[in-house]
């Protein structure tokens, strides 16, 4: 930052950024895949045989991922320069001009090629296909705010500020692909085979731009009683015209109650006391649902009796409108004791409406679907902020904070549809009262999105004994299950030879699935809530801890009140992939000599069998509460004078560990904070070693 004239600063800042990549594996999920395959290998896989040479295993994808590793050139890169040049002027006392121009520019470049390599034993699949892209960005924003400032008097503030903004972005994307190279040695696009429907050639681009103009005034009277008003008009491109613009007005009061006089018999305790509320109405159109033609419609091509032609790709949407939300805020700021205890507590209320959801469309409108302003949420809850100084002395100090937030989503409204709650999505399951049924999950005014049915397992038959001689089990599976009807012992024996052929016993081992209305059958309506995937409860803990020159910092965090699901377990434990690696729950599974295991009996391919595992469950969904250790940091700072010798102002030096550990009953999860366990990988735990020198 540098003064050009008296009443004219300039700043610039300058960053430039690049990044390689090299090798990523060809599933669609990158080096994801290659863990996820790794982990499905059996402990007895031999990588090599007596010779010392590599084998593949049963195939490319479950089988050795270190045999084809080099057979996959993928290479990436992408460079990215940002400049922020800002001027600001003094036009007179209290009264300045600030201008800004930001610049983002990347350029993103993508080439592939896949050699020869064998798919299974016997087999090499010779396409060799490459494929190369390249695309590049340029965002630009261009902002200019005028500030006033003036003391009206001893008592009265006034403030105001009046803004302009123009954003721009635009992408441009080139892509080609290929097959047929003739050897494994070149990758260049011109070397795949020219013949009809050999190659792709591909191109893009997308703008969009957004115009605001916004102000605000602040009005302070002896620092005690606080006002300010906000106002803005923005505007976005890929809106229709009649829907494009948007007004978002906003209010805030506070009032520092702890000033006024009846409070003065309390100041030993209380050294701050502040309330305050506000209401604004904020804007926001989603890119992922708004799109370039999304407004407007598009058409595509196909082909039919080998004749190109073109179709209905999306519908036109001209009446979509921006996402508004209402959003009422009421808090209390208070301190304690010389500001020893802070305590800083917000109740908030925002109401959404128009968001934007999809929604399925008959198959004769020729689209699947269509985008639209979907309704009114409603998102309300509670925030807390303590923090506490707890030591101050020469040698010790302590700081503790503690934040929580309580939150809860509710549908208010939604699309008038004719069906009950205009639920959208929904299923039905026994409420509990006989046979009567209710309407769940999916999306229902008056009801908490993200909630999770499925079938609840009571334990496992550990006898014939225990299994109702006449209960049918009917439900439906997951993972391709080909859904073969279940039977107790006494309806398996009534079932003719040819019925068999399409059945399966219910036996010991097998999961004691609640029968929700207790008709003797397990279907579809059998299902009960299990919990919602969203916390209710989230929230951290900071503290700091210094004796003389050393400092101890620990952060955790948490969340309450939610469940997660574990999809992997149950996919290996089933295994549905027929050759996985077994987990070391298998030992907890039921068998004759283990009649007391608290999982389903080890099989192959559960999904082709009685989907123990291939079915949404509550077996393999957890209480997902936890607290992590996410970072946890050890300093020193060498003392004054050893430091002052080398003529440095100061030296401390530092090790951190992130990512430390999770205390939590869903000890499946690779990550508890996820809302699923897929086979993803976690947070890396990190050590860090940092030297801080100050001349």
């Amino acid at each position: 930052m540098g003064r050009l004239a008296k009443q004219l600063t300039s700043s610039s800042s300058f960053n430039f950024a690049d990044a390689k990549w090299y090798g990523i594996s060809p599933g669609s999920r990158g080096e994801v895949e290659y863990f996820n395959r790794m982990l499905s290998l059996p402990p007895t896989f031999r990588g090599y045989n007596a010779d010392g040479e590599m084998l593949l295993g049963p195939n490319s994808s479950d089988g050795n991922q270190a045999f084809n590793i080099d057979k996959f050139q993928q290479d990436n890169n992408t460079d990215k320069f940002t400049m922020v040049q800002s001027f600001n002027i003094d036009i007179w006392k209290g009264l300045s001009l600030k201008l800004t121009a930001n610049w983002y520019y990347s350029e993103e470049k993508y080439e592939s090629f896949y050699k020869d390599y064998l798919q299974s034993p016997g087999y090499t699949n010779t396409t060799r296909s490459t494929s190369a892209s390249y695309g590049r960005t340029l965002d630009q924003t261009y902002n200019a705010v005028l500030n006033y400032d003036y003391q009206i008097t001893k008592d009265h503030y006034l403030s105001a500020m009046l803004g302009f903004e123009y954003y721009d972005s635009y992408y441009k994307a080139f892509s080609a692909s290929g097959s047929g190279a003739p050897t494994d040695d070149f990758a260049d696009l011109g070397l795949t085979d020219p013949g009809e429907g050999k190659r792709n050639i591909d191109s893009s681009h997308s703008r969009q731009r957004i115009m605001s103009f916004f102000g605000r005034i602040n009005y302070d009277y002896q620092s005690k009683y606080l006002l300010s008003l906000v106002m803005r008009r923005d505007g976005y491109s890929k809106l229709a015209k009649d829907n494009r613009w948007g007004i978002f007005p906003g209010v805030s009061a506070g009032w520092v109650f702890g000033k006024e006089s009846f409070m003065e018999p309390l100041n030993d305790i209380i050294s701050f006391a502040k309330l305050r509320a506000s209401y604004g109405l904020n804007g926001n159109v989603n890119a992922d649902w708004v799109g370039n033609y999304t407004v407007q419609g598009s058409y595509s091509t196909n082909t039919y009796n080998g004749n190109v032609g073109y179709l209905l790709g999306s519908l036109p949407i001209p009446y979509l409108q921006w996402e508004k939300s209402q959003t009422f805020e009421v808090g209390l700021d208070l301190s304690f004791l010389a500001n020893k205890i802070n305590a800083n507590l917000t109740y908030y209320n925002r109401k959404t409406e128009n968001k934007y959801a999809s929604i399925p469309l008959p198959a004769s409108s020729g689209v699947s679907s269509i985008t639209s302003n979907n309704g009114k949420l409603q998102n309300q809850g509670l925030e807390m902020d303590f923090g506490f100084k707890l030591l101050n002395t020469k040698d010790w100090k302590w700081d503790l904070n503690v934040n929580a937030a309580y939150n809860i989503n509710k549908i208010l409204e939604l699309p008038n549809n004719g069906l009950e709650n205009n639920r959208q999505n929904a299923f039905q399951v026994y409420s509990g009262n006989g046979d009567e049924l209710i309407w769940v999950g999916g999306y229902q005014e008056g009801q908490r999105p993200g909630d999770i049915y499925a079938y609840k397992a009571e334990g496992i038959y550990k006898s014939y004994d225990e299994i109702p001689g006449n209960l049918i089990d009917q439900s439906i599976g997951n993972n391709g299950s080909n859904n073969k009807i279940l039977y107790g012992p006494d309806a398996w024996a009534k079932l003719t030879d040819e019925q068999k052929a399409n059945a399966l016993p219910i036996q010991p081992g097998d999961v004691k699935w609640k029968d929700v209305n207790g008709d003797g059958i397990i279907d579809q309506y059998d299902k009960v809530k299990i919990g919602n995937t969203t916390p209710k409860w989230t929230g951290g803990i900071n503290t700091n801890v210094s004796w003389k020159s050393l400092t101890l910092s620990m952060r955790l965090d948490y969340a309450l009140g939610f469940t997660v699901i574990d999809w992997k377990t149950p996919w290996i434990m089933g295994n549905m992939q027929g050759t996985y690696n077994t987990i070391e729950d298998t030992k907890k599974t039921w068998s004759p000599d283990n009649p007391n295991g608290i999982y389903p009996t080890y099989v192959w391919a559960d999904q082709l069998g009685k989907r123990n595992y291939a079915r949404n469950s509550s077996m393999f969904m957890y209480n997902g509460n936890y607290l992590a250790l996410r970072e946890l940091t050890l300093s020193y700072r060498l003392p004054s004078i050893w430091v002052n010798k080398a003529g440095l102002s100061n030296v401390e030096l530092s090790v951190t560990g992130q990512n430390l550990g999770y205390w939590t009953e869903a000890d499946h999860m690779y990550s508890p904070e996820s809302s699923d366990n897929n086979g993803g990988y976690p947070l890396p735990r990190t050590v860090i070693f940092g030297i801080n020198i100050g001349f």
